[in-house]
């Protein structure tokens, strides 16, 4: 769990893992898509969420985890890593970044880490976070692509702790200066939404090119 004070005015990782998923499943996913297992580069075979987290927890950021009170291995992995985990009985993604965000209130900026983006990197979350300014939001770009994660500086924290909506931060962008910083990293694009857009080897489709999760508010991951 987080010590009292230990990151306090840090820079940490919100990782939202409250959505359904239903896209994954309706385009014939057998697991939630959280939980559909993948092999990395390096030839580790691991849950996409699992990817994702550790991601954060590498970076060497302080971490937090979004989730539904019935994602129990979601849970069950944040407790064996003390993760701090908040939970959410909507999918809303507003509302779970607002709960989120609350719950880290001591911290002095947000990077909102999308738990169905398993191939960001922890160095993408390091770099992206020290760009990170009190009073505004960095967002990477790819090929002039925009990405995520998103970063929120400490002046957004009344917005973001309020927001309701399933568009995320979507409506924030336009309310704070925005920085774009632009990176050789296509992964800040490649999100989870269906079976095919796992890697070729786990899934019995083609892989098909990665759809770009061009705002903060695309679907709500699980």
């Amino acid at each position: 769990m987080d010590k009292p004070g230990h990151w306090e005015n840090a820079v940490g990782v919100l990782v939202i893992a409250a959505g359904l998923g239903q896209r994954f499943t309706e385009a014939g996913g057998t697991t939630d898509k959280l939980q559909a297992m993948f092999t990395d580069a390096s030839g580790q075979r691991k849950s996409v969420f699992v990817h994702s987290c550790q991601a954060a927890q590498q970076s060497g950021l302080p971490v937090c985890v979004v989730t539904r009170p019935t994602q129990r291995a979601i849970r069950d992995y944040c407790e064996q890593h003390a993760i701090p985990t908040v939970l959410v009985e909507n999918t809303r993604m507003g509302e779970s970044i607002a709960a989120g965000v609350r719950h880290t209130a001591r911290w002095g900026g947000w990077l909102i880490h999308l738990a169905d983006m398993p191939f960001i990197s922890a160095q993408t979350l390091r770099l992206v976070a020290s760009k990170v300014t009190a009073e505004g939001v960095v967002r990477p770009v790819f090929r002039a692509s925009p990405g995520h994660p998103v970063g929120f500086g400490r002046c957004a924290f009344n917005a973001l702790s309020a927001l309701t909506d399933e568009q995320g931060a979507r409506s924030l962008l336009m309310q704070f200066p925005l920085y774009m910083i632009e990176l050789q990293d296509a992964s800040i694009l490649q999100d989870i939404d269906l079976p095919s857009q796992l890697p070729v080897a786990e899934s019995p489709a083609i892989a098909e090119r990665p759809r770009q999760a061009s705002e903060p508010g695309k679907d709500p991951p699980d």
